[in-house]
């Protein structure tokens, strides 16, 4: 899959991009049907290898092979390694039946690298996305600005300041006459999205409609993973759980492991 130069300048400069993926709808419209009992259980376990609350699902690739598909599918992986000039590592699925208008924040609060910037999520819409569906909403150039984790933000690096760090982010838009921007979609359309890109979900004006989509979170080769919630005393860094795909791009300690397995 071949982006223009125009696109890959839209990215540059608005931190994001939407795009055709290419995938069947008949694989969308399976995984819908497939999730469609466990929506609306707060708290129910999906198949007892994920967990699932009122609306989202997290990383249930792990168990079905459709939504395992829209990770690693090679178009999607394409578009992400013209955008950043590297091979991406997915680690993260999330499923969603409704929009999240979740609040305003940039992801690297919560999945950082080193060095800055080497991670992004993709959202792949199920259904056409509207604005009364309450899609993600963007800040266009936003990806930008300094890298902001608690401690630039004048926090501890505690999540139960998350709060005030959504206060303080909140409040930088306001002094920034920041405008904001919406993830308006057509079925099979994908939007990457930049770790540092401050972003959330719209309201939902419509209670009635779903939001059907995937969300999977990707690192770059050369990136080391870590969590600015966690990193009270030095940085915590962690290793995620990736998901697999042939070609997939593996780190020096791996290598070893996979060599010495042989």
């Amino acid at each position: 899959m071949t982006l223009s130069a125009e696109q890959i300048n839209k990215f540059k400069e608005d931190g994001y991009l939407i795009f055709d993926t290419q995938l069947p709808e008949a694989t969308l419209d399976a995984i819908s049907k497939r999730l469609a009992p466990y929506w609306g259980h707060d708290g129910k376990k999906f198949e007892g290898a994920t967990y699932a609350d009122f609306n989202r699902i997290q990383d249930a690739w792990r168990i079905d092979k459709g939504i395992k598909s829209i990770a690693v599918f090679p178009p999607i992986l394409a578009v992400l390694k013209t955008l950043y000039g590297r091979q991406p590592r997915p680690f993260q699925t999330l499923n969603f039946y409704k929009g999240t208008e979740q609040t305003i924040h940039a992801d690297n609060i919560h999945f950082n690298s080193e060095p800055f910037g080497l991670m992004c999520g993709v959202w792949v819409a199920f259904e056409d996305i509207g604005r009364e569906q309450g899609p993600l909403v963007l800040y266009p150039g936003s990806q930008k600005l300094p890298e902001i984790n608690f401690e630039q933000a004048g926090l501890e690096p505690n999540y139960s300041y998350y709060p005030q760090y959504e206060a303080f982010i909140a409040q930088l838009i306001k002094d920034k006459h920041m405008q904001a921007a919406y993830g308006l979609m057509k079925k099979g359309q994908a939007l990457v999205w930049a770790a540092n890109l401050l972003n959330g979900g719209a309201i939902q004006t419509n209670k009635t409609l779903t939001c059907q989509s995937q969300v999977t979170h990707y690192y770059f080769e050369g990136a080391k993973p870590w969590r600015p919630g966690h990193s009270k005393q030095k940085r915590a860094y962690f290793k995620p759980e990736w998901i697999p795909y042939e070609g997939a791009p593996t780190s020096l300690s791996d290598r070893f492991l996979n060599w010495f397995k042989r």
